[in-house]
């Protein structure tokens, strides 16, 4: 396994572009392409907010049939709660894009990503769709991850590449992501400001292999993260894999499916790990880590409380070592905690322990804050389970930016 070059295009048979069309004030790239030349088995995850985009319950419904070929995206507008028109918009997207391709409507999925509640300018976007086809390119994944971000300061994308038996096969991927992040996704199969991937890979998978290596990922890396606790409506990660490596399919339970599943965690861990360091007036990179829980899922939630913490956070940001926060995050948490169990470190420094602090040299602990990568250790001593999330600091360049997002 090795990272290469080229983004969603890597993988054999995929191009990609991005243009601005009109919808951004700032006239950055605001619309972007990925496109296949084959017909690709497909699968998503997709927020579990019940306020959800209309490209959100277009893109489920189009991958009933576990099919899709081509992803049209464009940002600065999230095309949610805009009534029945919104719909109509997303649907114009595909529509447009199935036409001058010859694809059928329902193979082509849509991304939004943006203000809420503001009417699409449609007709922009479809004037662009003829250019946004032309430009299609095997180089263009650059200037498609630039035309999905919004207040990203970044562009995000990654490829690998690995062996499946004697065949090279290659995974790329695009995402954004630095406000109104708090992933919660499920995975949606035929029978889960925003965060959004778009994976392409040319290995060949059954569809249930694809789904659940795609499932396994999210949960392990998107569903870890969080900037500000707000979970967006338009969170999503679509995979498209089209074959053309020919390799031997994969399959569930294999080597091959675990090394598959192996390269999707780490592109996604990655890219996760991305959208922390570039979240919105963020100063720190911060990682939870809850050891000794009862279960997975209690040191999960542990995990993502504290994460989530605005007092944390804050207190991160000041460079106040208050751990008393970190304690009552783990407390209101809805996992089993025992305060007189539980052990905290800051850093390598210990700083609770037998229900009461450990004597500490305050300038040690002001050295841990003072960092800029910070890591925070909760031992829950109930158990063997464990479960990391990362985070960032509320700064007051966060609240300067999303107290005037839509002005």
């Amino acid at each position: 396994m090795k990272k290469i070059n080229g983004g969603v295009a890597a993988p054999l048979g995929f191009k990609a572009s991005g243009l601005y069309c009109g919808i951004k004030k700032s006239k950055r790239k605001d619309l972007a392409l990925i496109v296949s030349e084959r017909l690709c088995d497909a699968a998503g995850t997709f927020t579990t907010n019940q306020v959800q985009a209309s490209c959100v319950v277009v893109n489920k419904d189009h991958l009933r049939d576990g099919k899709a070929q081509a992803i049209i995206a464009n940002s600065g507008n999230a095309n949610c709660m805009t009534g029945e028109s919104g719909f109509e918009n997303t649907r114009s997207m595909a529509l447009a894009i199935s036409r001058i391709l010859g694809l059928r409507k329902k193979n082509v999925l849509v991304a939004s990503t943006g203000v809420i509640g503001k009417p699409l300018p449609i007709k922009k976007i479809l004037t662009a769709v003829p250019q946004l086809v032309n430009d299609l390119d095997r180089k263009g994944s650059e200037a498609a991850a630039q035309a999905i971000l919004t207040t990203d300061r970044m562009p995000k994308e990654i490829a690998m590449e690995f062996l499946v038996g004697r065949r090279k096969v290659r995974v790329g991927a695009i995402a954004k992501g630095a406000g109104m992040i708090h992933p919660e996704m499920e995975l949606h199969a035929p029978k889960h400001a925003t965060m959004l991937c778009f994976v392409t890979t040319d290995a060949m998978l059954t569809p249930s292999a694809l789904r659940d290596a795609l499932d396994r990922a999210v949960q392990k890396t998107f569903n870890t993260i969080t900037i500000d606790g707000d979970m967006s409506t338009n969170d999503m990660v679509v995979v498209l894999a089209n074959g053309m490596a020919q390799n031997k399919k994969i399959v569930e339970k294999t080597k091959d499916f675990r090394q598959f599943t192996h390269v999707l965690e780490t592109m996604f861990l990655s890219l996760a790990k991305q959208m922390i360091r570039d979240a919105e007036g963020a100063t720190k990179f911060v990682e939870v880590f809850v050891k000794n829980a009862a279960s997975r899922e209690d040191a999960r939630r542990v995990s993502k409380s504290v994460a989530r913490s605005s007092l944390v956070k804050c207190a991160l940001f000041g460079e106040d070592p208050n751990w008393g926060r970190i304690a009552a995050a783990a407390g209101y948490s809805g996992a089993h905690v025992d305060p007189w169990k539980m052990t905290l470190h800051l850093g390598k420094e210990p700083v609770l322990r037998n229900g009461g602090r450990v004597k500490q040299n305050a300038n040690a602990l002001n050295r841990v804050f003072a960092q800029k990568n910070i890591k925070i250790t909760v031992d829950l001593g109930l158990g063997k389970s464990s479960a990391t999330a990362y985070t960032c600091d509320l700064s007051t360049n966060y609240v300067r930016i999303n107290s005037a997002y839509r002005t």
